[in-house]
């Protein structure tokens, strides 16, 4: 069963030059589908170890991290509407 995987441009080439780099080095022809077919049976042999890869960019802050970033904020200088958010939307009074 063949089938297509969307990609982002970077990622393909990324591939094409992981294939050509295998090709030189097994002085073969080797193709995309050979070395994606490849790819996907290492990370099945520790499918926890690729998925807590694939996790590390992608996790949101803890407690302890959302403190930490809200005492590092500081005040920009612009006026915060927020207070009279009603008036500014809305253009009555409460």
């Amino acid at each position: 069963m063949d089938t297509t995987a969307k990609m982002s441009q970077t990622a393909k080439q990324r591939l094409e030059s992981l294939r050509a780099e295998i090709a030189r080095r097994n002085g073969r022809r080797v193709t995309q589908r050979e070395v994606l077919e490849h790819l996907v049976l290492r990370a099945s042999r520790d499918p926890a170890a690729e998925a807590a890869a694939l996790d590390r960019g992608n996790r949101s802050m803890g407690p302890v991290e959302f403190r930490r970033f809200l005492k590092r904020r500081r005040a920009s200088g612009v006026r915060d509407l927020s207070a009279d958010i009603d008036r500014h939307l809305y253009g009555a009074t409460p």
